[in-house]
């Protein structure tokens, strides 16, 4: 089974053609994505993201929650829509795919398109020598596995539990180094006084 016969996939507008010239009464501000960004927020930061005005409704650019974001250069990137994306303005450099969620479950093709074997499956087909992109018809071709509805169910599940124990280890990775890094400075710089 391949990609486009679970899912619509679309693919994001190009900003440049879409830019209002001139501000007026119907022009529509959006929020563009920006992968830097979001990911920055999720680390805490609070940086805004960039503002972009047309003069066209671009809705069916704008992401949707449970959207799955693909980045079409490398390297090659899945990203959930949730909560902070929904009504983003998503850009050329990213497919939209809408999941049928009565045929598939976007938190497993979400794993399953960041693996391993699709990476092997994409290869032959990346373009570019400076920035490396993959044709957006590639995307639409990528092979799914069959499995139930069910089973992908309980493989997200599973998906899940072990992404919640990495995001552990690693913030008590952090912690534990900055708790070094304050020991340490703290003898060089003073000793046991």
């Amino acid at each position: 089974m391949t990609l486009d016969k679970i899912s619509n996939t679309t693919v994001g507008v190009v900003l440049s053609r879409k830019k209002a010239e001139y501000k007026t009464s119907k022009s529509i501000k959006y929020e563009i994505f920006n992968l830097k960004i979001y990911e920055d927020r999720k680390s805490g930061s609070k940086i805004e993201y960039e503002q972009f005005i047309s003069n066209e409704d671009l809705s069916e650019y704008t992401a949707k929650k449970g959207d799955l974001l693909f980045r079409l250069a490398v390297p090659l990137k899945v990203i959930e829509v949730d909560e902070e994306l929904e009504g983003k303005l998503i850009s050329n450099q990213y497919v939209i795919i809408k999941v049928n969620k009565k045929k598939y479950n976007q938190h497993f093709l979400k794993w399953f398109l960041e693996g391993k074997e699709l990476e092997h499956q994409l290869e032959k087909y990346l373009v570019g020598t400076a920035v490396r992109t993959i044709p957006v018809i590639k995307i639409r071709e990528i092979r799914i596995p069959e499995i139930s509805l069910n089973k992908q169910v309980e493989l997200a599940k599973i998906i899940e539990c072990w992404n919640r124990q990495k995001r552990c280890f690693n913030e008590l990775v952090i912690k534990k180094e900055k708790y070094y890094n304050s020991v340490i400075n703290k003898l060089i710089n003073g000793g046991n006084k």
